[in-house]
């Protein structure tokens, strides 16, 4: 069972770091418009390249061609020359032997200049053939210039897209500062005030604990005054009960 539980512990540890790696993979750094844009200009440029190796190939089967047709005009020159002479001698000599050797000669000539003939239009084909692979040579070039005109279009907008939300998270991070800044200028506000408040009371409650004895003091002089008003009757009465003296005739 041990065995068993760790032979389990091995296969999982050994399948998490490729489920790590797997989820690095999918996660996308460009969007996918965009990543089929560059791998159309890709393709494009692959194409591009393949007809212009095609128009080098025609070019190199051309130029072989023309060092044929050189080699074949240099024969034909020579077997011209060689039936001129013979003409010759057969126009001097006029022996049978010396006509079939013009005949022969005249022979050679014509096959080799069907040869060159033959060479010739080869090469007009060869050159038709770079015509057409530099025709498609030009609109393969176009259609990568679109590509790459569209592949450019689509990472401006992406990029925009990006500078754009790169601009909205600053302007969030910006406003959650801000409102950090105001929460804690209104907390040192608050604390302040509490801080002045708890001064004031604290003075008041001094004061008032050391003025104590004059509140019971003054709380005595209304006794006295009571007691100056209870008096102020009998004053009054006293007056009342002597009669007035009488002034002298």
């Amino acid at each position: 069972m041990a065995r068993a539980k760790k032979a389990a512990a091995k296969k999982t540890a050994a399948r998490k770091p490729a489920a790590k790696k797997a989820a690095v993979a999918k996660a996308p750094a460009v969007p996918k418009s965009v990543s089929n844009a560059e791998s159309k200009v890709k393709l494009q440029d692959k194409a591009v390249a393949q007809a212009e190796k095609k128009v080098t190939q025609s070019q190199t089967k051309l130029d072989k061609h023309r060092a044929k047709i050189d080699a074949e005009n240099a024969k034909l020159s020579k077997l011209r020359a060689d039936v001129a002479a013979k003409r010759e001698k057969a126009q001097k000599t006029s022996t049978a032997a010396a006509k079939r050797a013009v005949e022969t000669a005249r022979g050679r000539m014509n096959t080799a200049r069907l040869k060159l003939q033959d060479i010739r239009g080869e090469a007009k084909l060869i050159r038709a053939e770079i015509q057409a692979a530099k025709k498609v040579v030009a609109r393969e070039v176009k259609k990568l210039r679109t590509a790459e005109r569209n592949f450019k279009a689509k990472l401006r907008d992406h990029e925009r897209k990006l500078a754009k939300k790169a601009k909205a998270e600053q302007k969030k991070a910006e406003q959650k500062a801000k409102a950090a800044a105001r929460k804690a200028a209104a907390k040192a506000k608050r604390a302040a005030k509490k801080a002045t408040a708890r001064k004031p009371k604290a003075t008041a409650k001094k004061a008032a604990t050391k003025k104590a004895p004059a509140k019971k003091a003054a709380t005595k002089k209304p006794a006295a005054k009571k007691a100056a008003t209870r008096k102020a009757p009998a004053k009054k009465a006293a007056r009342k009960r002597t009669p007035a003296k009488k002034k002298p005739s």
